[in-house]
């Protein structure tokens, strides 16, 4: 299963962090990977952070762009037991003194049968 989450957020040095929820009406299994895409624009710098539940997404979560400001869609994966039933949270923190924007988030999961 999955779910869009919307952010349409500007990270800057007034609003670093923003958070929001999203609902598991389902299961999701104990065991397996989810992942997220995440659509950014204008990322330079790759020490921004992602959390699941107020925990870190392992590795480096929103990549560099390659060359100058433009929209990139990014895979990261969510370990296992990361994601609940019921209410989640999902927040981003900016790392380092960049200015980007997050439009949405795509959580996908897989549920207990």
């Amino acid at each position: 299963d999955f779910s869009w989450v919307s952010f349409d957020f500007q990270f800057n040095a007034q609003n670093p962090q923003a958070t929001r929820t999203f609902t598991i009406e389902g299961n999701p299994l104990n065991s397996g990977d989810g992942y997220l895409l995440i659509q950014a624009f204008d990322v330079e710098r790759d020490d921004h952070r992602i959390l699941i539940n107020n925990q870190d997404l392992p590795s480096f979560d929103i990549p560099q762009q390659s060359e100058g400001s433009r929209w990139t869609t990014w895979m990261d994966r969510i370990p296992q037991s990361f994601l609940n039933q019921g209410q989640n949270r999902i927040t981003i923190r900016r790392g380092g003194s960049e200015d980007f924007f997050v439009a949405n988030v795509l959580i996908q999961w897989r549920e207990q049968g």
